[in-house]
């Protein structure tokens, strides 16, 4: 089965469940688990970012990645969208991914189906008002993992896949940017899914050394687009 956005909606239908690689993909319930990396025959890496907090924060790292040539992909809280609208068209037209994050980033394993679907629904239609579309991808929030009804909801609004990821850089939790650096490069492989955050400034303080130590070990930092060739 190749991986497009057609056949993982046609395998969301079998019943199945559990986090996946890319090379996991053909089996028949490929599009009810979480993809946790990419391939890991080439040295491309994603660094994917839960995009929320300080509007300053998100624009001097998306100058990083334009000045470095780096492309990322940013998980959008819709909350977030409302407030800064014009970040969207920023996002696409600088060549980044752009999905789905839920609308308030709450936590989606203690919230009631109705409200999980309210919540990734909300979203993507404020994605679909400011880029036409309802992004490429979506993450739950507030778990590394989705669940049987997460994943229902999320193939209701046209997410075939629910990204996960492998490494997590921690920076959520404000440590040192040494920390954030040495989480990711001790985990980081071929393949790679690296959790990372726009909205706390040690991530922006580290970014440019986390680039730097990516390249010189030969990763490449692609979109998840890119990486998993859909």
């Amino acid at each position: 089965m190749s991986l497009t956005r057609r056949n993982l909606l046609k395998a969301a239908t079998i019943a199945g469940a559990g986090v996946l690689g890319l090379g996991d993909l053909d089996q028949a319930h490929a599009a009810t688990a979480d993809i946790g990396h990419g391939p890991r025959n080439a040295a491309n890496v994603a660094l994917t970012f839960h995009g929320a907090g300080a509007p300053d924060y998100a624009d001097q790292l998306l100058k990083l990645f334009k000045s470095t040539g780096t492309q990322v992909s940013i998980f959008a809280v819709g909350t977030w969208l409302v407030r800064e609208p014009s970040i969207a068209s920023r996002i696409i037209s600088e060549g980044h991914d752009l999905g789905n994050h839920t609308m308030t980033h709450t936590q989606m394993k203690t919230i009631s189906a109705k409200r999980v679907d309210s919540e990734i629904g909300k979203c993507a239609a404020e994605l679909k008002k400011l880029i036409g579309n309802h992004g490429a991808w979506f993450r739950p929030s507030g778990t590394q993992f989705s669940t049987p009804l997460i994943r229902a909801a999320a193939i209701k609004y046209g997410y075939g896949q629910c990204i996960s990821y492998e490494v997590d850089s921690k920076d959520f939790q404000d440590p040192s940017k040494k920390s954030v650096i040495s989480n990711v490069m001790n985990n980081v492989k071929n393949g790679s899914i690296i959790s990372l955050h726009l909205g706390h400034k040690v991530t922006l303080d580290a970014m440019p050394t986390l680039l730097e130590n990516l390249r010189a070990k030969g990763f490449t930092p692609v979109t998840l687009t890119k990486l998993l060739q859909v």
